[in-house]
């Protein structure tokens, strides 16, 4: 498998191209508008591109990785499918329903697979908690969910609208998936709201999501707090905890906190690296032709990310 990464970002940086080194592939290009030298311990040396229409034109990659500021992350896109590569984007895939739709819909017409790169889930410790649940013979009922913290530097380019900044946006992946993660099914009732704003683009949000059989996720996402990460659990006579539930660090040791009743347990995980987790399923699925599941949470994440949106807007002054 040979790749293109269009982007060079600083997740692409971290946690992409060290993933894609222990993922099996045959090499890497790399297309940024700024980087004068790119760090690569790999197979080959990989070919660095000026910009992304000639990385397109030129590479011998059979998939694209897309790691640019979120307003591009359409054309190149569907550019990239036309082309017939596979694509796996960072979240948020697309700006909007539209957009995904779109895409989805050239991906099946080239017979090609379409991601949207939200990995949190891949780590075991999220098949282990619903484990945990399973054995104490309960489901998870409410999900409480935190991913907030210190504000960017001033140039981020979250903070300009017309680059598809906001944290809704940049965030939202991590208040929407849950429920289809843990419940398996989307929200009956999605209520959210704006709470702070910068530049004109929304900093911080808050979420409520109802779904059948009285189950619930709550949560607050942004950038205007202190550091906390954390998915909690409940459900009857047991709950949950997960510490930096959304981005855990590859090489790192994490716990799950367990209580029953008037006990607590820890369970502890070993390191995982959710990116690598995600490349080897998704270059499986690529050599199986198994693209559906792809498309089917891609759809069904925007279809909520649309709800939710709509909901904040509604109560805009």
């Amino acid at each position: 498998m040979k790749v293109l990464l269009l982007g060079y970002s600083s997740i692409a940086r971290r946690r992409v191209l060290p993933a894609l080194r222990t993922s099996g592939i045959e090499s890497v290009d790399i297309a940024s508008l700024s980087a004068e030298t790119v760090e690569w311990s790999g197979a080959g040396q990989p070919r660095l591109f000026r910009n992304y229409e000639a990385a397109l034109k030129e590479t011998e990659a059979d998939v694209v990785y897309i790691s640019t500021v979120n307003n591009l992350h359409a054309e190149l896109a569907e550019r990239a499918l036309e082309r017939g590569l596979h694509v796996a984007i960072d979240k948020p895939a697309f700006l909007s329903l539209e957009e995904t739709r779109r895409a989805l819909g050239i991906a099946t017409r080239n017979d090609r697979c379409l991601a949207e790169v939200t990995v949190y889930s891949y780590h075991p410790r999220i098949a282990t908690a619903l484990q945990v649940f399973k054995e104490a013979q309960a489901d998870p009922t409410n999900i409480v969910a935190v991913f907030s913290f210190p504000p960017h530097p001033s140039y981020n380019f979250r903070y300009r609208a017309e680059l598809g900044g906001g944290a809704m946006l940049d965030l939202g992946a991590y208040a929407i998936t849950p429920g289809r993660v843990f419940f398996g099914e989307a929200p009956t009732e999605i209520i959210g709201r704006h709470l702070s704003s910068r530049n004109g683009v929304d900093t911080s949000f808050s979420l409520m999501a109802t779904y059948s059989r009285g189950r619930s996720t709550v949560g607050s996402f942004g950038y205007t707090t202190g550091y906390l990460n954390r998915l909690d659990l409940l459900g009857p006579g047991i709950t949950v905890s997960i510490d930096r539930a959304f981005s855990p660090l590859a090489n790192v040791t994490t716990e799950l906190i367990v209580r029953r009743e008037d006990q607590m347990a820890t369970i502890t995980i070993p390191p995982a690296d959710t990116f690598a987790l995600f490349f080897n399923d998704f270059f499986l699925a690529i050599a199986q032709r198994d693209y559906l599941r792809f498309a089917a949470a891609m759809l069904a994440d925007a279809h909520e990310m649309a709800r939710l949106r709509r909901s904040a807007l509604q109560e805009e002054p």
